[in-house]
């Protein structure tokens, strides 16, 4: 109620019986209470409405579930009703958020099929119930990491899904209840929205670790309700299948993983468009998969899958990061990736699209040329140094120190690979 006097209620007794404590919460409609019953001698929730919202006293009477509160009793005060629920001894996910709580994967997870427990539940009533405003603030864990989903303000029932007034909370609620519609597939955007929040500064490294977690959050969040979840029973199925990657499997599944990042990061449908990762941070999980004990000791099948993988995750981050700088390191992985593996033609395409892409990039002809060089392709060889050479002259007077260098060092490798007897090749190169 716009305008009212926010009054304190404490010592004040409610229908003679519940003597009002302390003020707990307030939320956008009102007040939260802690009150003691007077003849139980327990801790009762008490809510302050205006009261004209007394429908969601309504609602919340019709509705039992053990992850809701229940509601114990109800009472009107002048411009004011209270609805006495079940208090419930813990905090919100957001306050455990702020204090700097980190959820794991695991509790992520169990979260999310909780809250798929209680929204099935919603969904199967007569008629069915839409929550309306799911996030960290509204669900409740207790110490024994037991979770509650509380305020029903928003909540409406099926044949009221259109409605003018507009409620749920931005960042949560979906593209069509901003404009005034809300359905089941609103419920699991705001579920998507909220894991997603609960993953923290963690989001890139858990979707890494855990792409199907990505994927599902991705779905839920699709602008379109004909494309998220259709239902709770497919959305709970498809969430019970996820388990993070175990140490054996992500030498070969984490560039799936990757791409699945890059692809929730870039599309950005449901999700929030943020900076992508630094490329190097991206790359980290990519390179790392050349030292797991499975490829320096795995088989040769082992490794041609783990090169294949490689190939294929960073040909995903090409597609990404767009800058000159990332696209030549990406590009000199993926030709030095081709070389691991033994596929020469691989290597050598990734070469000429790396002076395709950067013609003045000097470093990329010495790294061909050296690779012409262990192929025994001299004449060819020769020819990448001669186009590198005429390039560098028409630069000469600004870079010809800088290459000299670099063309030492080109030299000094290639002396080693041909052996002294092949010495005379290079000298004629001049």
């Amino acid at each position: 109620m716009k305008g009212a006097i926010n009054i304190d209620l404490t010592g004040i007794i409610l229908k003679g019986r519940y003597c009002i404590v302390e003020q707990i919460g307030r939320g956008g409609e009102g007040s939260m209470y802690l009150a003691r019953d007077l003849e139980l001698g327990i801790f009762r929730a008490v809510k302050e409405l205006p009261a004209s919202s007394r429908r969601e006293a309504g609602l919340l009477r019709l509705l039992e579930h053990p992850c809701l509160p229940k509601m114990i009793d109800y009472a009107e005060r002048g411009n004011f009703c209270y609805i006495i629920m079940e208090y419930i001894h813990g905090r919100s996910l957001e306050e455990y958020m702020r204090e700097g709580y980190v959820f794991s994967i695991e509790e992520i997870l169990c979260i999310g099929d909780v809250t798929l427990q209680v929204l099935e539940y919603f969904h199967s009533r007569k008629p069915a119930v839409f929550y309306g405003d799911l996030k960290p603030a509204n669900i409740m864990m207790t110490d024994q990491k037991r979770l509650y989903l509380v305020d029903f303000g928003s909540a409406v029932f099926s044949y009221s899904a259109s409605y003018k007034e507009t409620k749920g909370t931005r960042g949560y609620a979906a593209p069509e209840q901003l404009q005034g519609k809300i359905s089941a597939a609103s419920d699991f955007y705001a579920l998507g929205k909220t894991m997603e929040v609960l993953c923290g500064k963690k989001k890139f490294r858990y979707f890494l670790k855990c792409p199907a977690l990505g994927k599902f959050i991705f779905r839920c969040c699709r602008t379109e309700p004909e494309k998220r979840w259709q239902g709770t029973a497919e959305a709970r199925n498809e969430l019970c299948k996820i388990h993070p990657l175990n140490l054996r499997l992500k030498a070969v599944l984490f560039p799936l993983a990757v791409a699945l990042v890059v692809f929730v990061a870039v599309l950005g449908s449901g999700l929030d468009r943020e900076k992508l990762p630094e490329l190097s941070q991206m790359l980290t999980p990519v390179t790392e998969q050349y030292f797991t004990m499975e490829y320096q000791t795995g088989s040769a099948i082992w490794k041609e899958k783990i090169h294949v993988h490689i190939e294929k995750e960073l040909q995903n981050l090409q597609k990404v990061y767009q800058k000159t700088q990332d696209q030549i390191r990406i590009l000199e992985l993926l030709a030095w990736n081709g070389q691991l593996a033994d596929k020469a033609d691989h290597a050598e395409i990734y070469y000429r699209q790396l002076l395709t892409y950067e013609p003045e990039y000097s470093k990329g002809y010495l790294e061909y040329g050296l690779f012409l060089c262990r192929q025994g392709r001299y004449q060819e060889s020769r020819a990448v140094y001669r186009q590198w050479k005429n390039r560098a002259e028409e630069k000469r007077m600004q870079i010809a120190d800088a290459f000299a260098e670099e063309w030492q060092e080109w030299k000094k490798e290639a002396g080693i690979i041909l052996g002294r007897t092949k010495q005379s090749f290079l000298e004629g190169a001049f």
